[in-house]
């Protein structure tokens, strides 16, 4: 795998600068990943980091789960008494949203390439899942009311391309569109420069802000109606990160926290966790949050 180009307009990058640097497209405006050396795009996610670990009697799982469903009593007020609701997670990941969507009553389907993450889902969870990869028309019998994204388009090589097929072949006309995305205009960036854990180089091919991915999803017939910020599982994460890297830890936060690596980890996330949350809860107030969800309606004409 190699991006030598702008993966939503195809202009032509700097190719003077580094190897695995980011840069802002002169003609779109998206930020993007340039890659200039051949990556094995599949061992990319075999490595320890995206390994499947099952913690579902962690805090960290309680936490995703009380996440997910925020999200799903927020899709409820906007469709207020429509039931069930059909929804369709692309990038189903474990399956942990899915699971609470359907313990909700929803109607729920889920796409999931990692063979182990998908295996998670059907095994633990009881979610059936596709591992199919999806290059165009119907998913099932489509007629979705709601398609959800979460932390997905950051990874594809062509996004706004696939968003446009998967949306126009499978949302209904005033369906809702959930995207969530690491916030490239966040504090969390500022402080921790390209160590900022949410970069993560080179698996995220572009790099978004809320102005920029409103003006490109609308683009594609949509309207934003509603935009969420504080995330607590990788939000505040993020935000701990930051201040560690400051404070001279260089390691993979996931992956130590994930195998109980390093007491002093331990130690420094017990005493920076507090500002971290702090810092995180402001953050809302400016829209600089490491993590922004997005809500858009699909137009009904």
């Amino acid at each position: 795998m190699k991006q030598e180009k702008c993966p939503v307009c195809g202009f032509i990058g700097q190719r003077d600068k580094p190897n695995l640097s980011i840069q802002e497209c002169l003609n779109c405006g998206v930020t993007w990943t340039l890659i200039k050396e051949g990556i094995d795009a599949k061992a990319l996610y075999e490595d320890e980091v995206y390994a499947v670990v099952d913690n579902r009697k962690s805090i960290f799982e309680k936490i995703i789960f009380k996440e997910s469903k925020k999200v799903i009593r927020t899709v409820n007020q906007i469709f207020k008494e429509k039931r069930p609701i059909k929804c369709l997670d692309f990038g189903s990941g474990k399956g942990q949203f899915l699971l609470k969507a359907k313990e909700a009553g929803w109607e729920v389907s889920g796409i999931e390439t990692a063979l182990e993450r998908a295996k998670f889902s059907r095994e633990k969870y009881g979610i059936e899942v596709s591992s199919e990869f999806y290059h165009s028309g119907k998913i099932g019998t489509g007629n979705f009311d709601v398609i959800c994204l979460f932390h997905v388009l950051e990874h594809l090589p062509h996004p706004l391309r696939l968003l446009k097929e998967i949306t126009e072949n499978n949302l209904k006309k005033g369906g809702v569109l959930i995207i969530e995305i690491p916030n490239l205009r966040s504090w969390q960036h500022k402080i921790a420069g390209n160590n900022w854990m949410h970069l993560d180089i080179p698996k995220h091919l572009t790099h978004w802000d809320e102005d920029l991915l409103t003006k490109k999803t609308e683009a594609l017939g949509f309207e934003k109606i509603k935009s969420q910020y504080f995330s607590v599982h990788l939000g505040v994460l993020g935000s701990l990160s930051a201040i560690l890297f400051k404070l001279g830890y260089k390691g993979n936060i996931i992956y130590d926290l994930k195998n109980k690596r390093k007491t002093g980890l331990l130690i420094g996330t017990a005493m920076v966790l507090p500002i971290s949350f702090i810092l995180e809860v402001l953050a809302v107030l400016f829209r600089k949050t490491g993590i922004i969800r997005l809500y858009f309606k699909k137009h009904e004409l």
